[in-house]
């Protein structure tokens, strides 16, 4: 059993797509090098004015109230990847029906569990395709080529019983088989003008007069022609892309803002539609002069909501903003499996990804991307060199022991406190730091650590680590000497 989608008129479709406000008005594509530019497709609207497909463009616009459009490939490809993720929802063996663009057949043997009857099935896949702006035919048959043809000629939904192929395509024009020119006037001769007149034509009449060409419409004519199916299953991350053309220059974030919260919530669809989550955003500006903005923004965990992608976009874009005018838009979009992670019940509760990841962005835009990640040490010899890499959370963990033991950090001072040391024999034995003057109990030590003594940035310093006395204050820190300065700092404090 075959199910067939089949947009009529499926390049104007993908051009109005992108362009929603001309799906009323008179329009046309132009496709070749200016100034040979014919006109390659045409809505009804056009086409109900006088316009024809393979005018010149001077002949189009000789029509006052039509709309000539340039052909973009790239929104093409797009219409092509919304149909067939639509139709991956109702069939895991989609083939392309390369003689007419824009047209799938589904084999939908075993969906009536999931989806009902061939009837039901058929209007659900309909309105899943106008949900996301397409206008189509649908055809459910036994016959893959009388399923094709009922959808290519008839308006709407069609349901053939089983059986009954020959007499629902009977009453289509023999045109609907694709015919060859030499073909087609040979039918015009003998006066056959449907396909059940074809039909009843004695098969070994037309077989001694067309060969197996003759044998193959006749076949096609009664619903009883063969095929063997060709199932594709094109790359999943291809149809995550949305594209928007601008009529005039925007430089506002906030009415930007409105069109990537659509391309966005289509993305979100499709992704949800796989059980997946968006783990990245590329988006690709077009900018007035023909340069381009390009920003990805990458969260932590994978997402599944609007809003926080959304939020994310706004504030890397307001962190980075263009440098002209935005004429176009691109949002492509990386798949991944969501974040799932079971809490313990007598763990504290981590916060929400979605929020965290927005607090990030908005600390990076305050302070820096340079500022903001997490700590990743450096292979270097100096003492505390690190870098700051973006924020990944590990991976959840199965099971948590518990130990018994408590590591010692030390709390490193970004910058140094300068403090005043007393020596007895060249060993510390009091120290004053902020107004506060503390006896050391306790003194390990001296570590003489230098590097880079062959560039200005070389460092060179004793440290000792010591343990701080003040009445009932008491203090496990690490000092250092620097033989430079002659100056005596806390590098840190121990936890």
């Amino acid at each position: 059993m075959y199910a067939v989608l089949h947009p009529s008129n499926f390049f104007a479709q993908a051009a109005a797509h992108q362009r929603p406000e001309l799906r009323k008005r008179p329009f046309v594509v132009l496709d070749g090098e200016p100034p040979t530019e014919m006109v390659f497709a045409a809505n009804n609207a056009a086409r109900s004015q006088g316009v024809e497909i393979g005018m010149t463009r001077l002949q189009a616009e000789a029509f006052s109230e039509v709309v000539a459009l340039r052909r973009v490939i790239e929104h093409e490809h797009t219409a092509y990847a919304m149909l067939h993720s639509v139709a991956c929802m109702f069939s895991p063996r989609i083939e392309s029906v390369e003689e007419h663009p824009g047209t799938y057949a589904l084999d939908i043997r075993g969906m009536d569990l999931l989806y009902g009857d061939a009837g039901q099935l058929a209007n659900k896949l309909r309105r899943s395709v106008m949900a996301v702006g397409f206008l189509v035919n649908i055809a459910v048959a036994e016959n893959f080529h009388a399923a094709v043809s009922l959808a290519c000629g008839r308006t709407g939904v069609s349901v053939v019983p089983s059986g009954c192929e020959a007499h629902a395509i009977g009453q289509l024009p023999v045109t609907a088989l694709d015919l060859a020119p030499e073909h087609e006037a040979t039918f015009a001769a003998w006066g056959i003008r449907t396909c059940a007149e074809l039909a009843a034509l004695a098969e070994n009449n037309v077989i001694a007069r067309l060969g197996q060409v003759g044998k193959k419409l006749h076949s096609l004519a009664r619903g009883a022609w063969p095929h063997l199916m060709f199932p594709i299953e094109p790359s999943f991350e291809a149809g995550l892309v949305e594209r928007m053309e601008l009529d005039f220059p925007v430089e506002e974030l906030e009415r930007l803002l409105f069109l990537l919260s659509r391309m966005t919530t289509t993305l979100l669809e499709r992704v949800r539609g796989k059980a997946r989550a968006i783990a990245a955003l590329r988006v690709v500006l077009r900018l007035e002069g023909g340069a381009q903005h390009e920003r990805t923004v990458r969260p932590a965990l994978p997402l599944q909501d609007t809003a926080t992608l959304l939020k994310l976009i706004q504030l890397d874009l307001e962190t980075h903003p263009p440098s002209a005018g935005i004429v176009g838009l691109e949002l492509h979009a990386q798949s991944a499996a969501p974040y799932r992670a079971q809490h313990g019940l007598f763990l504290p509760q981590a916060p929400e990804p979605g929020q965290l990841e927005v607090m990030l962005a908005r600390m990076r835009k305050l302070l820096g991307e340079q500022r903001v990640g997490s700590p990743e040490l450096t292979d270097d010899h100096r003492p505390n060199a690190f870098r700051m890499v973006p924020f990944e959370p590990p991976p959840p963990r199965r099971s948590e022991k518990r130990s018994l033991s408590t590591p010692v950090a030390l709390r490193v001072s970004r910058p140094p406190h300068m403090v005043g040391v007393a020596l007895a024999n060249h060993i510390p034995v009091r120290l004053f730091w902020d107004g506060a003057a503390y006896a050391v109990r306790d003194a390990a030590g001296p570590v003489r650590v230098s590097g880079q003594w062959w560039s200005e940035a070389n460092w060179c310093r004793e440290e000792w680590d010591v343990r701080l006395e003040n009445g009932t204050v008491e203090r496990l820190c690490r000092i250092a000497f620097d033989p430079c300065s002659r100056c005596w700092y806390v590098q840190g404090t121990y936890d």
